[in-house]
């Protein structure tokens, strides 16, 4: 009887002691991290964030999605409670297993996301298959307001033109709104599946002072890219892109989020799933970002626009100002 006594003395004295401590000994660790060859810098830079966690210590697993043989593959790692995809090529992988472990997307664009698991009959808030995201796209307000930041005069009127694909349509409307919220006149021109896009966007230069690139495949691709950076700036119209590479092409300018940034984040989220006992967050945007600009083509546009750190303040002031 004073044995059995003794004992739980000391089960309370350690709980009490080292409350983290036995927190941490109950909960899971083990994550499963899946992308393609492409994106080793991103995997290691996830590694580095969730290593330097000072509690918790997350023992993530890297696989290859091309090496994952079958679904008995999870079989063999039973004890892991997470799974993390980067990239659509992960992430079509899981999906086609079946696997009723939470997975967190990375580096998957929302309509591919949403294409994915509509692909694969799934939904998000399902809690037989959890599944949440971290963009890769940038918010559509983030980046009509770096659009605005960039204006010659952005207190004169400016119409904004947008060419809206299959993956892009059902943004129209959030579009108008923001845009109006703005002061910018917004001109949208759908481009069909037989249309070239090209043609569609020479056309609507004639009517607009600047262009919005949104990431639709089916308008902006490696075939039309360099077309449509040449006709807009021919007709001295910029475009705003929607990545670093699009800049680097000739887009005026940019908003996107790099590699470490996305990485921290993700980092972040899964420490916070852990803790969570598994409950995986809302979708969510990038939370930390940076912009580019092609200050080549703004001279040659006749632009002086700031520099892409006074540019990035003044972004970050819009949203919290906007966030209130």
């Amino acid at each position: 009887m004073l044995k059995h006594f003794r004992t739980w003395v000391a089960l309370v004295y350690i709980v009490a002691l080292h409350p983290n401590q036995i927190d941490a000994a109950c909960r899971c660790n083990s994550i499963i991290i899946v992308s393609s060859n492409s994106h080793f810098a991103m995997v290691h830079r996830i590694e580095a964030a969730l290593y330097a966690q000072p509690t918790l210590e997350p023992k993530p697993i890297h696989f290859i999605a091309d090496n994952i043989p079958n679904p008995t593959f999870l079989a063999q790692h039973h004890k892991s409670c997470l799974i993390v995809t980067i990239g659509t090529e992960a992430l079509t992988k899981i999906l086609k297993l079946d696997t009723s472990l939470p997975v967190l997307s990375v580096l998957t664009r929302k309509k591919s996301f949403e294409s994915q698991l509509e692909t694969h009959g799934r939904h998000l808030n399902d809690p037989k298959h959890p599944h949440s995201v971290i963009y890769l796209d940038q918010p559509l307000e983030r980046q009509l307001n770096l659009l605005k930041s960039l204006l010659p005069n952005p207190k004169t009127e400016n119409n904004v033109g947008i060419l809206l694909g299959t993956n892009s349509l059902s943004d129209q409307e959030r579009l108008q709104k923001f845009a109006s919220k703005k002061g910018l006149k917004l001109t949208t021109v759908n481009v069909n599946n037989f249309e070239n896009p090209v043609a569609v966007l020479d056309g609507l230069l004639d009517d607009v002072n600047i262009v919005l690139a949104l990431p639709d495949n089916r308008i902006y691709n490696n075939k039309t890219t360099r077309g449509m950076l040449l006709t807009a700036f021919h007709k001295r119209v910029p475009i705003i892109g929607y990545s670093k590479s699009y800049v680097n092409h000739g887009a005026l300018g940019a908003v996107y989020s790099s590699t470490k940034q996305l990485a921290d984040q993700t980092a972040v989220q899964i420490m916070a799933i852990l803790k969570n006992n598994l409950q995986l967050p809302a979708p969510q945007y990038p939370n930390e970002f940076l912009v580019e600009v092609n200050y080549h083509v703004a001279h040659t546009l006749g632009l002086v626009i700031a520099d892409e750190d006074a540019l990035k303040q003044t972004l970050e002031k819009m949203e919290r100002k906007a966030n209130g």
